[in-house]
C-alpha cells in the first residue's frame, strides 16, 4: 500500500500527477531545474512512502503545484533534492533556476528574485511537556533564551521568529532528530514552524503525546509567508517568475489551490 501523508477527500476534484511518469513525459521544451530540501518538509515536499519505507519519488504540495504549473510542451521540469545550503547555493550560482518553500529575509530578497506567496506557516517552539506542564510565557526569543538552550535547523532562516541571525543558536541538521535533541537534553526549546513539524511527526509515525512533546505559536508573530526563490543568474528567470505567479493567482482564484494545500494538510 502506497503511504499517504494525509487522507484525501472524497470529493476532491483536484488531480494528482504523478511525479515519475511527469518527468519522463515530454524531452522538448525549456529544461527547468528546481530544488527542494532533501531532508523533507512536509506536507509540501516529502518522499512518498510505500508499506512505510521511504522510496525515491517526491510528492507533497510543492511537487504537484510544479505540475501543475509547468506542463509540456512549453516546459521539460526537473525537481532535485538537494541538502537545503547547497540547494540556495546552487540557485544562486545558477546551477539550478529555482527553490521552493523559502521564507524570506533582506540577504535572500538581494540574492534572489522572490516569486509572489503561495502559502503561510506558524513559527512557533518545540519542547518537553514534562519540563513545562504549564506550558510557556515569553514575550520573545530573547526570553526564552535566558531559559535554556534554543535550537534549529542549519541553513534555516528564523528571523520571523523574532531571532537576530547574528546570534548563536545551536543547530541539528534536519527536523526528525527534534525529539531525541529534547529528550538527551542538547536542546531545552527547538524553533519549529508548526506545521511542518506536525506534517514531520506524521511522516515519521509518531504521536507527540506519547512522546511527551508540546508545542507553542511564538507571541507578536504573524504568519509566515513562503515563496519560490528564482535564480539571478537563470536564462528564464522571468519567464519562470511570470508562470509561477499567473498560475498560483488562477488557482487561487477559481479555489483550486485550497483544494490543493487541503489534500496534503487534511484542513
Amino acid at each position: 500500500m502506497k503511504f499517504t501523508l494525509y487522507p484525501f477527500a472524497a470529493f476532491l476534484t483536484v488531480m494528482l500527477i504523478s511525479p515519475v511518469s511527469m518527468a519522463e513525459e515530454d524531452s522538448n521544451g525549456i529544461k527547468l531545474r528546481i530544488c527542494v530540501e532533501e531532508s523533507e518538509f512536509p506536507p509540501f515536499n516529502y518522499f512518498s512512502r510505500v508499506d512505510g519505507y521511504k522510496t525515491h519519488d517526491s510528492d507533497g504540495y510543492d511537487i504537484q503545484l510544479l505540475y501543475r504549473l509547468f506542463t509540456p510542451p512549453r516546459w521539460q521540469l526537473q525537481i532535485i533534492t538537494l541538502p537545503w545550503p547547497r540547494c540556495m547555493l546552487e540557485v544562486e550560482q545558477g546551477k539550478i533556476d529555482a527553490a521552493m518553500s523559502a521564507s524570506a529575509n533582506p540577504e535572500r530578497r538581494r540574492k534572489f528574485l522572490l516569486s509572489r506567496s503561495y502559502y503561510y506557516l506558524t513559527p512557533g517552539v518545540v519542547f518537553l511537556k514534562r519540563r513545562f506542564p504549564q506550558g510557556l510565557r515569553f514575550n520573545s526569543l530573547a526570553e526564552l533564551a535566558q531559559l535554556g538552550t534554543v535550537c534549529g535547523i542549519r541553513g534555516f532562516n528564523y528571523r520571523n521568529f523574532g531571532w537576530d541571525n547574528s546570534q548563536p543558536l545551536s543547530l541539528s541538521k534536519d527536523l526528525p532528530l527534534i525529539p531525541e535533541l529534547l529528550i538527551r537534553g542538547r536542546c531545552d526549546f527547538f524553533l519549529a514552524r508548526l506545521e511542518i513539524f506536525s506534517g514531520t511527526l506524521k511522516l515519521m509515525d509518531r504521536d507527540p503525546q506519547v512522546i511527551g512533546l508540546a508545542t507553542q505559536a511564538i507571541p507578536n508573530t504573524r504568519p509566515e509567508p513562503f515563496y519560490m526563490l528564482v535564480s539571478r543568474q537563470s536564462p528564464h528567470k522571468m519567464a519562470l517568475l511570470e508562470e509561477f505567479n499567473t498560475g498560483v493567482t488562477q488557482l487561487e482564484k477559481s479555489g483550486e489551490l485550497q483544494l490543493l494545500l487541503q489534500t496534503f494538510t487534511g484542513h
